[in-house]
């Protein structure tokens, strides 16, 4: 398993756990910082840059809402294509 072989998965996934936790209590700031060090430590991570996305669109910042979704459509697309 990944977070097995790599201490920077770790660290990402707890960034993305925060980030789902202040999601849920609609702490959408809060949770916009968390996806952010998130994807620091781990750039390729599709459901972050999705996750990402809906944290922006509930900010009301619909272009980087769009940039994110559309990251998250393309690492899919290149995941697919593997």
């Amino acid at each position: 398993m990944a977070s097995d072989l790599d201490p920077q998965f770790q660290e990402g996934d707890e960034f993305f756990q925060q980030g789902l936790a202040l999601s849920k209590q609609g702490r959408w700031k809060e949770a916009l910082n968390a996806y952010k060090e998130s994807l620091r430590v781990n750039p390729g991570n599709i459901q972050t840059y999705f996750n990402l996305g809906f944290v922006y669109y509930e900010l009301g910042y619909d272009r980087e809402a769009q940039e994110a979704f559309g990251t998250a459509s393309r690492l899919q697309d290149r995941s697919c294509v593997r």
